[in-house]
């Protein structure tokens, strides 16, 4: 310790012997400045910073080393450094390394990128600093493990690459170790391939199964290289990305990542304040190692998403801030997963809901306040008679000035930390709203693109009616040509041609209706145009009832599905779960009730009174000074009678929490019965979609029969529109036997909390699992 108190001795001595001397401060890049974007831009940042807080106390210099020259590490510019310069910071991951890794520090250091402080056998001390003289670092403010279990989210991968740029590190095993660490539990083979030949080469001999790639930051100055490898990742090779550097990356092509801007912008200014504490005679060794982040927003590229087929689930739409939901030209094609996520993102009233959540925390830190403490200053001008003012015998004149100060400070209030404590649960019933609401959304937003779907297949159908229309008309002119009908046909089939023109146009103005419906959903512009995905009913009724459809095709299966939906709703239905935190309320508050019984509020109060002036004493009278006046006291009150109030106050909260546990068990009979009905709604919609899909194939071929017989005169013109009414309102029903059997399965989803087509592949095959050991052994 006398040591390091000598040390600090010298360095100020030294320091203070420079006076308005120039300080000299070493920047050991990784390399040749021109080649690096990101080392230029991080050199700028670190000089603006250091000459904006030294500026008016230190003349400074900068001296730049480039650590990789030739595609080799010179080690020998941090003896370059330290002979030419007071100050030597590492503005790299190559010299932070090779700087935490010297024996001894001539001069003060600071390593500005450590990546992990252990695998780099760095330690620190108790107190957060390096604890080795003339030596500081900094932990690095990125989170590289939570990166790493995004991707893996995203995309369970078996093999994942690490694109670095050349000499990013001192060496792969470096990397191979820091991925390692991160995925210890995984079975996961770890590539780290260079950028440049390197990758290119690599991503051309791999196929895409089950890969992935981590982006590290790309130090060339090539402006043009990350959206190239982005492009050729996404659209070649479909293979999910995450990228370090967050909303920079995304927009080139990346997947997903965290905005970093604000972290990234710290390490200049922490560097600098670390330069101004050492200048002022702080041994490195005591400044502190540990850098405060910023909460950061997951980004998830939407575009990306759609290139390579991988779409985030449910949990991490309702996190994040999705990009490029919808083309630029405005005319993009959405799926029912991106119409969701937008919904997620932008519906107005989920931004109500997320906003009673926001007023909660300030509910919250309302309740704190009252245990801070409470500071109050009066200021008055008071006006007397001059007998008044004869009677303070010159203290006080007819005129004053006073001031008075009152504080305040709660010891112990069992009630307002009791209120601190509902509040938080009031927050927590807040987020259950909000979950509410956005299974609700998620219910009405695919609802609404399913309507969209069917509008379309609708307008499909009346288009080919109006065609058949149009046949039969012919063929009744033909007829009519050669003497075989007369002008009543004509007519007959002029008007069903106008009434089938008509039912086209309502189709259409029903597609457009339902197109707006969506777009207010998602809080767009009403009329925005947009298209959804080129997919069928049936191939959205597959993928909403997915396997399970196995489970309601006969009467036996669909009782024991019920009976498992019971019981598997009650663990993930926030209507229950905002119960039980209704529950926990009454009880913190029938628990505060009965201590108030017993427990005193206590608290400290003081006052203090100056008389700042004192103008037009009576005639005579000499002015006496006086000083301060004040008071301090400790108080304990407790209510000792209120008229039984307390009493019946924890009887009623007895009496609250007996109702909201009958409420409890109404609100499980009533999801029961919910779940119940729904299944037996979906097993009867289940039922119709095959035989409406029955009936109307029936009717197609009856009607290609009748149409023939009519053709050759073996049918009349009544048969023939009694089949061709017969097959248009049997293929309609066919076509919305399948969207109420998706709406169906949707409600039947949200009474059960757990929507199977925004889960992931896990969440299904474990959901199916579930279910198929329930069956079996029930």
């Amino acid at each position: 310790m006398l040591k390091i108190r000598w040390i600090i001795i010298f360095l100020t001595i030294s320091i203070s012997s420079i006076g308005q001397d120039t300080i000299y401060i070493g920047v050991i890049n990784d390399r040749m400045i021109e080649e690096s974007v990101l080392g230029s831009e991080l050199q700028s940042q670190i000089e603006i910073e250091v000459e904006q807080l030294l500026q008016h106390r230190f003349n400074i210099a900068f001296n730049y080393y480039s650590l990789v020259q030739d595609g080799a590490i010179r080690p020998e510019q941090f003896d370059l450094a330290y002979a030419n310069n007071d100050i030597v910071i590492s503005n790299g991951t190559v010299s932070s390394d090779l700087a935490s890794k010297r024996d001894s520090y001539p001069k003060p250091t600071i390593a500005g990128f450590i990546l992990d402080a252990e695998l780099q056998g760095l330690t620190k001390t108790n107190n957060g600093t390096s604890g080795v003289s003339n030596f500081a670092y900094l932990e690095s403010p990125y989170d590289l493990k939570r990166d790493i279990d995004l991707l893996y989210r995203l995309s369970p991968f078996k093999h994942l690459v690490i694109a670095s740029p050349p000499n990013a590190l001192t060496d792969d095993i470096f990397i191979d170790a820091l991925f390692s660490k991160f995925l210890s539990d995984k079975d996961v083979e770890i590539e780290n391939v260079r950028y440049g030949s390197d990758i290119t080469s690599w991503v051309a001999g791999h196929d895409n199964e089950q890969h992935a790639v981590y982006v590290l930051p790309y130090l060339g100055n090539d402006p043009n290289y990350i959206k190239s490898l982005f492009d050729l990742l996404n659209n070649t090779y479909k293979i999910p990305t995450v990228a370090l550097l967050g909303e920079e990356y995304l927009q080139a092509g990346a997947l997903a990542g965290y905005e970093i801007d604000k972290n990234f912008r710290k390490i200049p200014r922490r560097l600098a304040i670390s330069i101004l504490k050492i200048l002022e005679g702080t041994n490195p060794s005591e400044l502190s190692v540990e850098m405060e982040t910023f909460g950061e927003t997951l980004l998830i590229n939407m575009a990306t998403a759609r290139s390579i087929g991988i779409y985030p689930d449910f949990d991490l739409m309702g996190d994040a801030k999705l990009l490029n939901l919808v083309k630029e030209d405005g005319v993009g094609t959405i799926s029912i997963q991106q119409v969701i996520a937008e919904a997620l993102n932008n519906n107005l009233e989920l931004k109500i809901e997320k906003t009673d959540i926001d007023i909660s925390d300030t509910e919250i830190n309302i309740a704190k306040s009252d245990l801070w403490p409470q500071l109050d200053v009066t200021s008055s001008l008071s006006q007397v008679d001059e007998t008044t003012a004869l009677t303070y015998q010159g203290a006080q004149g007819r005129t004053n000035w006073f001031v008075t100060g009152g504080l305040s400070q709660v010891i112990f209030s069992e009630p307002a930390l009791a209120n601190i404590t509902i509040q938080k649960l009031l927050k927590e019933s807040e987020e259950q709203d909000l979950m509410q609401v956005q299974m609700d959304i998620i219910v009405d937003v695919a609802n609404a693109y399913m309507n969209i779907l069917l509008a379309k297949n609708n307008l499909d159908i009346q288009s080919q009616n109006v065609d058949r229309n149009k046949e039969n008309y012919d063929i009744a002119k033909a007829k009519e040509a050669i003497g075989y009908t007369g002008a009543s046909d004509i007519n007959r089939w002029t008007a069903e041609l106008a009434n089938a023109n008509i039912e086209l146009n309502n189709a259409y103005a029903n597609l457009r209706q339902a197109k707006f419906l969506l777009n207010q959903l998602l809080n767009r512009p009403v009329d925005q145009p947009f298209d959804t995905e080129d997919i069928t009913l049936e191939q959205s009724m597959l993928l909403i009832a997915d396997r399970r459809s196995q489970f309601i095709d006969n009467y036996g299966e669909l009782e024991k599905f019920a009976d498992f939906l019971v019981d598997f709703s009650k663990t993930r239905l926030p209507s229950l779960e905002k119960i039980d935190l209704g529950l926990r309320v009454e009880e913190r508050l029938q628990k505060s009730r009965k201590r108030a019984l017993y427990l005193p509020s206590v608290g400290m109060q003081g006052n203090a009174n100056r008389l700042l002036g004192k103008y037009y004493l009576p005639s005579g009278i000499p002015s006496i000074e006086t000083g301060t006046t004040w008071n301090l006291s400790v108080a304990a009150s407790i209510p000792i009678f209120q008229g039984n109030r307390r009493t019946n106050l924890i009887q009623q909260s007895k009496l609250s929490i007996l109702q909201l546990q009958d409420t409890r068990k109404n609100v499980e009979n009533q999801l029961e019965l919910r779940i119940r009905s729904n299944m037996e709604v979906v097993g009867a919609s289940f039922s119709r979609m095959e035989l409406s899909n029955t009936a109307a194939e029936a009717s197609r071929k009856n009607y290609e029969i009748v149409r023939d017989a009519y053709s050759s005169g073996q049918a009349n013109i009544t048969t023939l529109i009694d089949a061709q009414n017969n097959a248009l309102a049997t293929q309609l029903a066919a076509n919305n036997a399948v969207y109420n059997f998706v709406l169906d399965f949707l409600i039947l989803e949200r009474s059960i909390g757990f929507f199977n087509f925004l889960a992931t592949p896990e969440q299904r095959d474990d959901f199916f699992i579930q279910v198929r050991d329930y069956i079996t052994n029930n």
